[in-house]
């Protein structure tokens, strides 16, 4: 998945740089046909017509910014930036819940480890209702309750067989409780490599199409000057530069949050192995 994600995001920044190189050639090489053609009385008369021209739209560059060019765009390209914008503001949202949630799940589990650590050196098992709070604590919940089940079913002293299958049970409950937790934790990941994975192209097809409006508007006015049609690439344009602006950070944070997930899982699995040895030693001490 990462490696896909990357390679879409990939693809789109290249893809977007050979439309921007096929803009420039095309404009350069047409503008360069009309001044050879141009007659010399035709361009001694228009020299200063166009350097009026030129003078004004150097002017109105000057003052040509984001807001400028989204709202002089295309209703095709604003709405490919709009959405673009809006899948941004998700990423960074997801961004901040997930820091929090991650935060307090490592700190619960800190806490209820400890606990359960000092109980276990003690002799002791620590009671279920008292670690409904973190995921360690419900996975340990889960186990203590087929423990407490055991131990009411069993009132003469197990047999090895029933205690193996006993911590085989242990393990297994506390695997349904670990995938659960992991399946909350993983929540919005999938926003987050879709965002990634898509937001290149997306901006890619405003660029395009508003491009396609670009050289309608060409051949509407007559014209080749890439003066009269820089403002409309540019609008187009920034499309793609919102579209990475949203992959990007979607990119990293996801890669980001695979590892604390991942992490998330290593603890999980020691703690299930950590607390089939501890209910495996209450047992030994008690036969």
């Amino acid at each position: 998945m990462r490696e896909t994600i990357l390679r879409n995001l990939f693809g789109g920044v290249i893809q977007g740089l050979l439309v921007v190189t096929l803009l420039v050639a095309i404009s350069t090489a047409a503008a360069a046909q009309t001044e050879t053609t141009a007659g010399a009385t035709a361009a001694s008369a228009a020299t200063p017509v166009a350097t009026a021209a030129s003078w004004v739209h150097a002017v109105k560059s000057d003052h040509l910014g984001v807001r400028q060019m989204f709202t002089q765009s295309h209703i095709v390209v604003k709405a490919v930036i709009i959405f673009l914008a809006l899948s941004s503001v998700l990423t960074w949202t997801v961004l901040i819940e997930k820091t929090l949630v991650f935060s307090r799940v490592r700190r619960t589990n800190q806490s209820f480890l400890t606990t359960f650590r000092q109980s276990a050196n003690a002799g002791t098992l620590p009671p279920a209702q008292t670690s409904a709070s973190s995921a360690m604590g419900r996975m340990w919940a889960a186990a203590r309750a087929e423990f407490d089940q055991f131990k009411a079913a069993h009132s003469a002293l197990p047999t090895p067989h029933q205690v193996d299958r006993l911590l085989q049970r242990l393990a297994l409950n506390a695997g349904i409780v670990q995938e659960q937790e992991l399946g909350r934790l993983g929540t919005f990941m999938g926003v987050l490599a879709t965002i990634g994975s898509t937001s290149p192209f997306t901006g890619l097809f405003g660029t395009v199409w508003g491009i396609l409006h670009s050289f309608a508007q060409i051949a509407a006015n007559n014209t080749t000057n890439l003066a009269m049609v820089a403002p409309g690439i540019s609008e187009a344009l920034l499309a793609t530069a919102v579209g990475l602006f949203a992959a990007i950070p979607a990119v990293i944070i996801y890669n980001k949050f695979v590892r604390d997930i991942n992490g998330f899982v290593g603890a999980l699995d020691n703690f299930s192995a950590e607390l089939v040895n501890v209910v495996s030693r209450q047992l030994d001490a008690a036969g």
